[in-house]
């Protein structure tokens, strides 16, 4: 505390000099205590989504883009919706899923007309002829094989009772960036219930 001088207003001595300074103080002390709440809250704002950017698995990515895109393909076919221009992929944004050159390739075949020689008269991606939302909580999934770029993960459908056997799609990843997207999804075959340890 530093006293300058001394000033008497309406009969009581008052010091100035104190009085600033005290002041002075009170000011830097509260900018300090302000930092630190916009700086907390900036961390507590943006760490989230950095931390999911940063720790999303190849296996969490399969999972959410195939729980999706099963429930968004049920309700677009259960409305009776019409397909339009994206509607092969079920009006999602699947590139933000799948490789440009998956994307390129899927719609070639489809305006080729040689899209059931990719499929086998299935969906490309799940390798089903039908939809249904409920299936979407019986999915699990399995790492197989991952290097540093790449990743093959086992997808597991176990259907409700009664409709149907197991059926398991193996999923073939890269990592673009910092992001995991599917480049290829192997042909079903003769196996609905391949173990995805070899191509």
């Amino acid at each position: 505390m530093v006293i300058l001088g001394c000033q008497i207003s309406n009969g009581k001595p008052y010091i100035l000099g104190q009085h600033i300074a005290m002041r002075n103080q009170s000011i830097k002390f509260t900018g300090i205590r302000n930092g630190y709440k916009i700086l907390t809250l900036c961390v507590f704002t943006f760490f989230p989504f950095w931390a999911y950017a940063q720790s999303t698995t190849p296996a969490q990515e399969v999972l959410e883009f195939y729980q999706k895109y099963m429930i968004t393909c049920d309700h677009m076919f259960s409305n009776g919706a019409e397909k339009k221009r994206d509607g092969l992929f079920c009006n999602m944004d699947i590139e933000k899923y799948i490789t440009k050159e998956l994307h390129k390739k899927i719609i070639s075949a489809y305006k080729s007309g040689t899209y059931s020689n990719l499929t086998g008269d299935r969906n490309y991606f799940t390798h089903t002829q039908d939809f249904d939302a409920r299936w979407a909580s019986f999915m699990s999934v399995t790492e197989i094989m991952a290097d540093r770029n790449n990743s093959v993960i086992r997808l597991l459908m176990n259907f409700p009772k009664g409709a149907g056997e197991p059926l398991a799609v193996c999923v073939r990843l890269h990592r673009e960036s910092s992001v995991w997207k599917i480049y290829e999804v192997d042909p079903s075959l003769y196996n609905d219930l391949p173990d995805c340890k070899y191509k």
